[in-house]
């Protein structure tokens, strides 16, 4: 199959993108309209503060997958070296890292004041968020290593298209 181009895997990933940017509008938006419907729950403890912690972190989820999709755009179109990519990828790890954190605070609020009944949910909800946490601090220094590679290589053919 074919990496760029119409018909190739960066379209079908594009296709990908724009239902998880589609749901992740529809999230931001019912989200909202939740915490705003019940904003006595979502005031009276720590564990409710986590909850808006989450429900924040879509944003900057939401900007990643923008520029995602202008990223596999020029991809489609077949510019891979753009300067631009480099400024896009720069946004999606700073978004990455922001979410990391989000969810490593999310920790500590957790085991610093929530008072949690059932010890089943006192388990799996710390250890899902520092899994998140984990996952998207790696990611975004994946995409920090990503970053500097492609700047190197735009930096490489820039200076092969001069020298022709």
């Amino acid at each position: 199959m074919k990496i760029l181009g119409k018909k190739s895997l960066s379209s079908v990933v594009m296709v990908f993108l724009c239902i998880l940017l589609i749901l992740c509008i529809i999230a931001i938006l019912a989200g909202g309209i939740f915490i705003i419907r019940n904003f006595e729950f979502f005031t009276k403890d720590l564990l409710s503060e986590t909850y808006i912690l989450i429900y924040l972190s879509a944003i900057p989820a939401l900007i990643m997958i923008v520029q995602f999709l202008q990223i596999f755009n020029t991809l489609k179109n077949e510019k891979i070296f753009e300067k631009q990519n480099v400024k896009r990828l720069s946004i999606s790890y700073i978004s990455s890292i922001i979410i990391g954190i989000m969810y490593a605070i999310n920790v500590l609020l957790i085991y610093f004041g929530v008072n949690i009944p059932d010890e089943g949910y006192f388990i799996i909800y710390p250890l899902a968020n520092v899994a998140l946490a984990i996952i998207f601090l790696i990611f975004g220094i994946g995409i920090v290593v990503l970053k500097e590679i492609y700047r190197k290589a735009i930096e490489y053919k820039d200076e092969n298209d001069l020298t022709i």
